[in-house]
């Protein structure tokens, strides 16, 4: 044990100054005072003479070792500070309420030592060991008297406690009884448990019994049920014993028992209290343990695995959990600390995996476990696309996908109906990859397969795979062709159109004439034939249909015209100029007629205001014959009653007049209507001829103007068209 240094200086100062107390007066005990600092000492008692040793303040639990040696009887007691004063007061202290019973020792002689552990059921305390040499009034006999000089020593020391201490102090049992140290202890197979006992009075018995035998013996049994390999018996000076534990015991609760009862044979009688120092302690078993929830020789690359060492035997927390350590990669430094270990091995190897547990006590111990690491699993592959891809010629297919393995890929392919298309043996770091294809017409419509495939580093390959539906969804596409063309009508023409289209191998024609009409008429083929029987602009459909039932439509517009043998008579352009000029002939001449019309009209007017009318003669018969029958109005009648050509009137005159309108009014009707037959005079002159007017006379209103005219029919005649003298518009005269 450690003592604590004492000074040679120190003693002697004491000894020369040590005092003999003697009992001046029963009622107070005075003791020479001693502070722990100045021990390990020794003083000379005289009779009724005390020490009193200043402890200090302990803290509970803390543990000490007291040693003492007397040559004659003397009284070792204990008190706290609270208690003190009963024994310097002579008052009762025979009291376990009083001193501290477990370390008192009375009429002790000899050498002694023992242990004593600072109570827990109080705070910091301040404790006084009284070395007594008194006859107190109230002992009645019991203890020293203080009947002799005395010599005695005495030291003190703090007691380091070593690990796996479970129990260390001085227990007093009395007679015919029985004590536990210490209990439950659950400890490991393996594990000593080391009992070491020395007493300071008694001859008792140490056993340890299991939870049963100890409840058995505290019920009246007898010590025979116990475990007889760990005992020690009639304990009278310093023993020691080490059981080692059975597995049959292993994990099972455990009591070491102070027995101070008679027997068993060899033991104890039990007829005096024992009070006695155990020390119990423990060798834990250091035997590190690695576990995992899948044991086995061989595991995957990449796998993590958990290893365990809480399995490792640590009932007695002989482990601490920074204890554990491992060591992956066969260096001999730690790598990862802690009861638990997640780890992967990224590559294949014959590795070894090596667990080292340092003991509480810095016992060191390892263990290894033989690892298999291979490559037992093939790539992971796998394509973004859900379901079967509806795709058509020529459209692009765009496809990613994802892989991984747990070691390395070496290479990646995509395939088109097993036919390789895409290729990559340098992966790197990459993890995925895309594909870009078109299926062109060297591909049959219907189902194709484009598959992924991996492989890893140790050959083994994964692969996944998407349906591609093709389907034909373009339709067919014209050639060039005449979309305007011209015919006549009845003459055969021939049509003729083409389409292409790389997805089909078979194209249907069909044409479609005078569409949603009566006589619409449907005809198939490439090359068809077909005559118009109507004249004018007309629209011919042709349509053309792909094996997949697709379609286009190619638009062609006929012009049907009259046949060539009519059209060789007169050019239809040339009719049309000498129409315009007929209609621009005939409108001067009905304009010039009606201004003279107006002209004579305003000149009878004027002359029957001046005179009496003149009967005007009307025309005779022959001449309106001549004047209304059904001939072109460019005709003139003579005085001599003969037909004037046209080409004897001066038109281009007429003409002139005609188009040119007049800038300013007239300033009288006179001069208008000389102006208009002085034109006329010009071209022919005529003959005022004074007619009876006859029955045949026909008076109607202008369509045009709404002005009143007449006009007389010759006989013979009963409906003519003639121009309207007021506005030159032709109208249809008869006799109603």
């Amino acid at each position: 044990m450690k003592r604590q240094p004492g000074s040679i200086l120190a003693v002697v100062i004491i000894l020369l100054s040590a005092q003999f107390i003697h009992a001046e007066s029963k009622a107070i005990t005075n003791c020479n005072n001693v502070n722990a600092t100045s021990l390990p000492n020794n003083w000379t008692l005289e009779q009724q003479s005390c020490v009193r040793i200043d402890l200090g303040e302990l803290e509970p639990s803390k543990t000490f070792d007291f040693e003492i040696s007397s040559n004659n009887p003397i009284d070792i007691l204990l008190f706290p500070a609270n208690s003190l004063e009963v024994y310097l007061n002579e008052q009762s202290y025979r009291n376990e309420m009083i001193w501290q019973q477990e370390s008192v020792f009375e009429n002790f002689n000899g050498d002694g030592e023992w242990h004593w552990t600072v109570p827990d059921d109080r705070e910091k305390t301040r404790w006084y060991m009284i070395i007594d040499n008194f006859a107190h009034p109230g002992d009645d006999g019991m203890g020293a008297q203080g009947e002799l000089e005395t010599q005695v020593s005495f030291d003190m020391q703090d007691i380091i406690t070593q690990p796996y201490t479970i129990f260390d102090s001085i227990i007093r049992v009395d007679t015919s009884s029985f004590s536990v140290a210490e209990g439950p202890i659950v400890v490991d197979a393996g594990t000593k448990i080391n009992i070491f006992a020395r007493t300071m009075e008694g001859n008792p018995d140490i056993f340890i019994m299991t939870e049963e035998q100890k409840n058995l013996y505290s019920n009246g049994g007898t010590a025979a049920s116990r475990i007889v390999e760990a005992d020690l018996l009639l304990v009278s000076t310093e023993m020691y014993k080490q059981w080692l534990v059975p597995e049959s015991y292993e994990g099972i609760d455990l009591y070491v028992i102070v027995d101070n009862r008679a027997g068993p044979g060899g033991g104890g009688a039990g007829t005096t209290i024992a009070k006695t120092t155990i020390t119990i302690t423990l060798d834990p078993i250091i035997n590190p343990v690695i576990s995992t929830l899948n044991p086995q020789q061989t595991y995957d690359v990449g796998e993590l695995l958990s290893f365990s060492a809480l399995d490792t035997p640590n009932r007695s927390n002989q482990i601490s959990d920074s204890g554990y350590s491992w060591d992956v990669n066969q260096d001999d430094i730690p790598d990862f600390f802690g009861p638990i270990l997640d780890y992967m091995w990224p590559n294949p190897d014959n590795a070894s995996l090596k667990l080292n547990v340092i003991s509480t006590d810095g016992t060191m111990v390892s263990t290894i476990l033989v690892l298999q690491i291979e490559d037992n699993t093939p790539p992971n592959a796998s394509i973004s696309v859900n379901g079967d891809l509806q795709k058509g010629y020529n459209q692009t297919i765009f496809i990613s996908a994802l892989f991984s393995d747990n070691w390395g890929v070496e290479s990646i392919e995509w395939l088109v109906d097993g036919i390789i298309e895409q290729s990559n043996a340098s992966i790197g770091d990459a993890v995925s990859s895309s594909f870009t294809f078109s299926f062109d017409s060297n591909y049959q419509a219907g189902e194709h397969n484009i598959e992924f495939i991996v492989t890893d580093k140790s050959g083994q390959k994964s692969s996944d795979s998407v349906k591609v539906i093709l389907s034909d969804l373009s339709p067919p596409v014209f050639d060039n062709y005449v979309n305007q063309i011209s015919v006549s009508v009845g003459e055969p023409i021939t049509f003729e159109i083409s389409a292409y289209d790389e997805e089909s191998d078979e194209i249907q024609y069909s044409w479609i004439f005078n569409e949603g009409t009566e006589d619409e008429t449907q005809l198939y083929g490439r090359l068809i034939q077909y005559d118009f029987q109507t004249t004018g602009a007309q629209r011919v459909l042709c349509i053309a249909e792909n094996s997949a039932g697709l379609s286009s439509q190619a638009e062609i517009i006929v012009t049907v015209m009259e046949s060539e043998s009519e059209n060789k008579s007169l050019n239809p352009f040339f009719i049309l100029i000498i129409l315009i000029l007929f209609l621009i002939i005939i409108s001067i001449i009905a304009y010039i007629f009606f201004r003279r019309r107006i002209l004579i009209r305003t000149e009878e007017l004027s002359q029957k205001k001046e005179e009496p009318a003149e009967e005007i003669k009307p025309p005779s018969v022959e001449e309106q014959k001549q004047m209304w029958a059904q001939t072109s109005p460019n005709l003139y009648i003579s005085d001599d009653n003969n037909i004037v050509d046209i080409s004897d009137v001066d038109l281009e005159g007429l003409l002139e007049d005609a188009q040119t309108s007049p800038s300013k009014s007239f300033t009288s009707e006179d001069n208008l209507l000389s102006d208009l037959i002085d034109d006329i005079s010009d071209s022919k002159p005529a003959n005022n001829v004074t007619e009876k007017v006859s029955d045949r006379v026909i008076k109607k209103n202008c369509s045009s103007c709404n002005l009143l005219f007449s006009v007389e029919l010759p006989e013979g005649i009963d409906s003519a068209r003639t121009a309207c003298p007021k506005c030159g518009s032709i109208e249809d005269v008869n006799l109603g």
